[in-house]
């Protein structure tokens, strides 16, 4: 985290204040309050704005230049929403929160809990990721989110508590990997979000959305030690303020005829699959504003 004390303050107060404004207003209004935040935001913020159309040029260069910024607005504006909704969900008790949950696929979750087996769980940052948290930690014991810390630790101790509050624990990606054998190795859960760019020395190059992009190791290489399975699931946003968990069936490390090395690029290369086939049915929500692929 970034040593701004007075920055953070700032930040802080006005983080306040926007959160004691949408509490006011009912959960299902808060998504266009979002939404027109990423409006504002794209008219803007000039380098997410190109660093998005770039990536949707790179992937999409069939489409027009008019649909990749259509496409490019909408995106902001999804983001922009999901930001205001995970600060409102924060309104909600534990005996609450299930209500504005459908969810497909659960006995996938309950076959493997039967078996005593702890397991992993991926989505991308794609639609209402960050919602999946409240279900999974209301509905499975042991469930474990890893996160990254926010720069500001004020805000982030504030979206902290919010996350906590039903029943997920929190793992700081810092020193992740010993927590996430550990609790997997205890027959608990564990979600991961591996879909963005990490640095050559700590990932591998598999293919994702037609181009090579450097990719963390981590997931695919615990889940081959522990010979865990990795659950695929994707949280949408739904009418209403809602949202449907959709559950899929697990993707397990295949060894044979592989070397160890051979096995972690199989397994990442079929983890992002998962991910690319729900950014190509609706890439307004992926995050398309960071640089992910960057060789």
């Amino acid at each position: 985290m970034k040593n701004a004390p007075i920055q953070h303050a700032v930040e802080h107060f006005f983080f306040r204040r926007f959160q004691s404004y949408l509490l006011r207003r009912p959960h299902a209004r808060v998504r266009e309050v979002g939404a027109r935040l990423g409006r504002l935001a794209f008219k803007l913020l000039a380098s997410p704005r190109k660093k998005a159309l770039r990536n949707l040029e790179l992937v999409f260069p069939e489409k027009s230049g008019a649909e990749r910024e259509r496409i490019t607005r909408k995106c902001f504006e999804h983001f922009g929403s999901q930001f205001c909704e995970s600060v409102s969900i924060g309104r909600f008790q534990q005996h609450e929160i299930l209500d504005y949950f459908d969810i497909e696929g659960w006995e996938i979750i309950e076959q493997l809990t039967e078996q005593h087996r702890g397991f992993f769980l991926h989505t991308g940052h794609y639609g209402s990721f960050e919602m999946a948290l409240y279900p999974c930690g209301m509905l499975l014991e042991g469930y474990h989110g890893v996160v990254r810390p926010l720069d500001n630790p004020k805000i982030d101790a504030e979206l902290m508590k919010i996350r906590g509050k039903f029943g997920a624990r929190i793992l700081s990606k810092a020193g992740v990997a010993l927590k996430m054998r550990s609790a997997v190795r205890q027959g608990q859960r564990v979600a991961i979000v591996i879909d963005q760019h990490v640095r050559p020395s700590a990932g591998i190059q598999v293919p994702f959305l037609g181009h090579p992009a450097w990719t963390s190791s981590l997931l695919a290489s615990l889940a081959l030690k522990l010979d865990a399975p990795v659950v695929p699931f994707a949280c949408l946003p739904a009418p209403e303020g809602r949202y449907t968990l959709q559950i899929r069936p697990p993707v397990w490390g295949r060894t044979e005829g592989l070397s160890k090395d051979e096995a972690v690029v199989d397994l990442t290369t079929r983890i992002m699959a998962e991910v690319e086939k729900d950014v190509r049915r609706r890439p307004e929500w992926w995050l398309w504003m960071h640089r992910r692929w960057r060789n």
